[in-house]
């Protein structure tokens, strides 16, 4: 057991503080001997434990006087680049950081290409994975991406003067050009509304 352990605290060791790494990046066979040591660094409070075979390696932050976590959206993507897989946040979160709504989701649901799943960690707060087309992640501009998850989530019925000003604003500073293709992309009902909101 101490050649593991040995083995697997030096990988740590030159891992950057504030890296998310996972129980199966160590290349050792036995697998419970890689469980047995990382649960030992967790009790010596060496590394956290985020969630299932999910571990940080914290960095202390002077500024809040304890260990900085990462974000719902930085454990997501740490998951989706271990899959190579690609990730896009779901409409209520879209509809959420725009302004558009004051609820904040409840679960950090995103849209993938890879393995549809629910992920809880450690603090009881769960990370979503829904399967979706090739065509929702084919977006080459974030805000566009942002704009059209927005609105599919509200609904075409629901969209009224204070949701188009609101967009509006986010779209001041663009140019049509730029997101020709990524608005072709979306629905139709979506392109004449932020046709209109861009024009």
């Amino acid at each position: 057991m101490k050649q593991y352990a040995d083995k697997i605290r030096l990988m740590i060791k030159n891992i950057e503080k504030g890296t998310i790494f996972f129980a199966d990046d160590f290349l050792i066979n036995n697998r419970q001997a890689v469980r047995v040591v990382l649960s030992r660094l967790v009790k010596a409070e060496t590394i956290i434990r985020l969630g299932p075979g999910m571990y940080l390696k914290p960095k202390y932050s002077d500024l809040i006087k304890s260990f900085e976590y990462p974000s719902m959206e930085e454990i997501a993507l740490a998951l989706a680049k271990k899959e190579k897989a690609r990730i896009i946040h779901s409409g209520a979160y879209a509809v959420h950081q725009m302004g558009l709504s004051t609820q904040v989701p409840v679960r950090s649901v995103f849209l993938t290409d890879g393995s549809p799943r629910k992920i809880t960690l450690e603090d009881g707060r769960e990370i979503v994975f829904k399967r979706t087309t090739a065509k929702n992640l084919s977006y080459k501009n974030n805000t566009i991406r942002m704009v059209v998850a927005a609105l599919k989530e509200i609904g075409s019925t629901s969209i009224d003067t204070g949701i188009r000003k609101q967009l509006a604003n986010i779209l001041a500073s663009s140019n049509v050009v730029d997101y020709k293709e990524d608005i072709q992309l979306a629905p139709e009902w979506i392109q004449k509304e932020i046709l209109e909101i861009l024009s």
